[in-house]
């Protein structure tokens, strides 16, 4: 198997030292922690001194192994070290040292990725996690689905309930102009229509999705705040108090709060104010890109939770396809 020491290297700023693959090498452009390929009888440590000297004339001291993982058929050996010194450059496209909440704004190799985003999330530690409601704590889509294809009924329209979920997905106004424009219907008359069938469903129908208990629970324990953002109205505290889970959120914005829909930043920006959280501590988690462009113009890091890949090209700072797995992203064991 062939072997790589892999440098998580800090300067007295406590920055990071990363560095982008050049032009004609695997994964071109991408980035990566500094180092390279162990030599026959060559430890990981002395791999990575030799490594940092030749390709970046850089000397590093307090070097100790972190962790160790393998990718495509690789074994990464991550050690952490410092360094006092400027790095010289002769075979990278270019050099960084970054904050570590910055190492989420990078696309990383494929082997650095997951160390990358657990150094980014460990430093600051977060203490609050900002949720949307409709698709991301509760599976109310299909329920707004059927609701919408009753209104297009109403005027005799059909559609198909799969071609509904990405118009909705991107924001109940845009499927609903979408549909206006497209049979030529009045646009309040099908937006009143939508409301009028919506309502016939009350809040202790609304299901929650699969895991959000389980990671509201995780991420308490973990130290994290919860708090609700989203454009519906109050119904939704009463959906959160039929599951028992009302008193795991600290506050709430809702349609009667009034402040502009997402992707404006000033709901957000009110919950930070009112609760003296400073946006790096703070995680915007939504399914839809506009939840966490939201968050993001707020300063938060924004998760997006998209487990149809709608928005696979769309970029954010973490992704997540299982609410499962959000304790473990969010809140990860400190690395260094």
């Amino acid at each position: 198997m062939i072997r790589v020491s892999a440098g998580i290297i800090r300067d007295p700023a406590g920055r990071i030292l990363v560095c982008q693959r050049g032009e004609g090498r695997a994964n071109a452009h991408l980035w990566e922690f500094p180092g390279g390929k162990q030599e026959p009888g060559e430890d990981e440590i002395a791999c990575l001194r030799r490594e940092l000297t030749e390709e970046l004339s850089l000397p590093v001291d307090h070097l100790s192994i972190r962790v160790v993982e393998e990718c495509e058929g690789i074994r990464f050996t991550f050690i952490a070290g410092t360094t006092a010194c400027t790095p010289i450059p002769t075979e990278h496209e270019a050099v960084s040292f970054l904050a570590p909440r910055g190492l989420l704004k990078l696309p990383f190799c494929p082997a650095d990725a997951p160390v990358a985003r657990r150094i980014a999330m460990s430093e600051p530690k977060l203490r609050a996690v900002f949720w949307d409601f409709d698709g991301t704590l509760f599976d109310t889509y299909p329920m707004m689905n059927r609701a919408l294809l009753a209104a297009c009924a109403d005027y005799g329209v059909r559609e198909s309930e799969d071609d509904l979920l990405p118009l909705m997905k991107i924001s109940l106004r845009h499927a609903l102009e979408t549909l206006s424009e497209k049979h030529r219907l009045p646009l309040n008359g099908l937006s009143e229509a939508y409301m009028y069938e919506e309502q016939k469903t009350g809040p202790s129908a609304f299901p929650l999705m699969p895991g959000a208990e389980e990671a509201l629970l995780a991420l308490r324990s973990r130290g994290c705040r919860h708090f609700l953002v989203t454009h519906r109205d109050r119904r939704c505290l009463d959906a959160l108090n039929g599951k028992g889970l009302e008193e795991l959120f600290t506050d709430c914005v809702t349609k009667e709060s009034g402040f502009p829909r997402k992707p404006d930043p000033a709901s957000v920006q009110s919950l930070l104010r009112k609760h003296c959280l400073r946006p790096d501590v703070v995680c915007m988690v939504g399914d839809r890109p506009l939840d966490v462009e939201a968050g993001c113009r707020a300063g938060t890091v924004g998760c997006l939770f998209d487990p149809p890949h709608l928005f696979d090209g769309i970029d954010c700072d973490l992704r997540a396809d299982d609410l499962n797995d959000l304790p473990d992203l969010l809140c990860p064991g400190a690395l260094l």
